[in-house]
């Protein structure tokens, strides 16, 4: 772990001992604050070339994707792209930054929350890139503050990794732990000189590759330098490390693909915003991505519909019957998916640790809640009876329950892309699985086609069957539709702008149409009757 800190010295924090990431500050006296700056148009020009900072890879590479354009934002969503996951890990550390520095800031001393400035941002994420590229955390350059007074320079760094494997430990609550406990760092990210952060995260090899750069506009350096000098009198330098009010448990931390994010060992295929299965303190600020709408379900006479969202809350819209909800109670793991019972008197919702919430006439026959899990939960289908389901996980393991028969998996198997959905054929009793690469592996059910070879523009999110199993259709996070089989193609919203990426889809068994729904709870309906949003 590294630290950069203004001065002409540059000192190296050493790890401590058993810790479980490596930060590197550079640090030094927080006096020479002029000659020790950074002019942020100097900066991006470095990042440009005139010092080698490569723009590697961020990580594992998103899914390919489906349909086409892009969505507008895809900030909430159950199967999100690895770089949605980079910027919501990024908001939080500057969530976590500033409610460690409110805890400073008094009545004689002024501590500023710190605003995010586009060009440090720019810089710290293409120097956690390096990072990431190289395996090693190292310091990024700091050059001297020789622009004009309307200039941002960039003051100190801290520069870091997270992904040890166990939990608490794997998230940005962690991270912020870690810098927090290096005096180097806690100054960096507590120090009253800085108005401005850039934080940039990089997700690679289930290791967060973290970096944090602190600044402050040319012509308020000497505003800057008096408000460190009363720190340094007022709370010592470094600043001293208690009180800690960010650090692990707290919030709801978030997670790069492949870290561990829970007791029970789960890992997260995808990465994202997993809370505390128990009581923790807030971070005031933060990203909240838990009321994400994550499915959706219909009422079988096509005239009503339930979403739900990752915090197990349910909204109704048409005929459809509040049967109940899991909102303001705790969960061991985000609500992933939930499916109506054939008769429409209930539904079930299922969460990633596999736990399983029933409703109205949904039956309990079992969950994974619990139990060790190699993937989380994505989707839950029931079979034609209704007294029985089948859940996948993002690994494709399958895991039936009641009257639902096992007829294979791909649990254990090597797949190109996470599985994200499973559709049940009523005319067989099997299933099909859909990846995020559009590629279906049937069991017990006829193959009617895939997307598996072809290069899509967004990743596909989840997939409906026809009433008699003929056919299935698939949708991307664009809203782009695929259909196979007699599956009929009412409409899409691919070459739309979105506010949110479209998280899943459900069949109005009365046309024959269907309805999309998108994670910041739009509807979009193609040959069925729109009821309703939110």
């Amino acid at each position: 772990m590294t630290a950069v800190q203004p001065g002409p010295v540059k000192a190296r924090s050493q790890p401590r001992a058993g810790a479980f990431r490596r930060l590197r500050p550079v640090a030094a006296a927080v006096f020479s604050l002029v000659t020790a700056a950074v002019v942020i148009a100097a900066v991006l020009t470095v990042v440009q070339g005139v010092v080698s900072v490569p723009t590697a890879a961020a990580g594992p590479a998103p899914a390919p994707a489906a349909a086409s354009a892009p969505a507008a934002s895809a900030a909430a969503s159950a199967t999100p792209t690895v770089a949605a996951v980079q910027s919501l890990y990024a908001q939080d550390l500057v969530a976590r930054i500033n409610a460690e520095r409110a805890t400073r800031d008094t009545l004689v001393l002024t501590v500023p929350p710190l605003q995010v400035d586009a060009g440090l941002a720019a810089y710290a994420q293409a120097w956690s890139a390096h990072l990431a590229a190289t395996g090693t955390v190292v310091d990024p350059s700091l050059a001297p503050c020789t622009g004009p007074a309307t200039q941002m320079c960039i003051l100190a760094a801290n520069s870091g990794d997270t992904g040890n494997g166990t939990w608490p430990g794997d998230g940005s609550d962690a991270m912020d732990g870690e810098y927090m406990a290096s005096a180097p760092h806690r100054q960096n990210m507590l120090g009253a000189t800085y108005t401005d952060v850039g934080v940039g995260v990089t997700c690679s090899g289930g290791r967060a590759f973290t970096v944090e750069v602190f600044g402050v506009i040319s012509s308020d350096v000497p505003e800057a330098f008096a408000r460190q000098s009363a720190q340094n009198a007022l709370q010592g330098q470094p600043v001293p490390a208690a009180p800690t009010v960010a650090g692990p448990p707290s919030g709801d931390p978030v997670y790069c693909p492949g870290q561990t994010i829970s007791a029970s060992g789960a890992v997260t295929a995808t990465g994202g915003q997993y809370p505390y299965p128990f009581r923790v303190a807030a971070v005031p600020g933060e990203p909240d991505s838990s009321a994400a709408v994550v499915g959706m379900a219909s009422t079988p006479d096509g005239n009503g519909y339930w979403l739900a969202r990752a915090d197990g809350s349910v909204s109704v819209h048409g005929d459809a019957v509040d049967e109940g909800s899991m909102a303001g109670r705790p969960l061991n793991a985000p609500v992933t998916h939930i499916v109506a019972t054939n008769d429409g008197g209930g539904y079930w919702m299922v969460a990633a640790d596999g736990g399983i919430f029933t409703f109205g006439d949904a039956g309990f026959y079992g969950s994974m809640g619990g139990k060790h899990l190699n993937a989380p939960v994505v989707d839950l289908a029931p079979t034609p009876s209704g007294h029985g389901y089948w859940l996948v996980a993002s690994d494709g393991g399958v895991f039936a329950f009641g009257d639902a028969s096992f007829h294979g998996s791909m649990g254990g198997k090597h797949l190109n892309a996470p599985v994200v959905g499973i559709a049940a054929d009523r005319a067989t009793g099997g299933y099909w699985l859909v990846a995020s690469d559009g590629g279906v592996f049937a069991f017990g059910a006829p193959f009617l086609g895939s997307t598996g070879n072809r290069v899509l523009n967004r990743p596909v999110n989840g997939m409906a069957a026809t009433p008699d199993g003929s056919g299935y259709w698939f949708v991307a996070s664009d809203g782009g539709i695929f259909t196979f089989g007699t599956a009929a193609f009412r409409g899409s919203t691919g070459g739309m702008p979105l506010n949110a990426p479209v998280m899943g889809m459900t069949v109005d068994a009365a046309t024959g149409g269907y309805w999309l729904v998108a994670g910041d709870g739009g509807v979009f309906a193609f040959g069925a009757p729109f009821l309703g949003a939110g």
